[in-house]
């Protein structure tokens, strides 16, 4: 259920989501969902959010996560 006042959800970039997803299954258990090659949906983490794929590292120049309030 979402809650006022509370991060709702998250994305980070990802140089290869293929290699992010597999990771973060392994190591954390995290399930995802694919929206296209480019984008995954992830669950069972306690929060709700996703990958996205990007060249770009995260930094203020290029690029960072992004939390949504609901």
């Amino acid at each position: 259920m979402n809650k006022h006042e509370k991060i709702n959800y998250v994305e980070f970039p990802a140089k290869d989501v293929k290699a992010t997803k597999a990771f973060f299954t392994a190591v954390f258990g995290w399930s995802f969902i694919d929206y296209g090659p480019e984008y995954t949906a992830f669950s069972s983490a306690g929060i709700d959010g996703g990958f996205f794929k990007s060249d770009l590292t995260v930094s203020i120049e290029k690029g960072s996560a992004l939390i949504v309030f609901y």
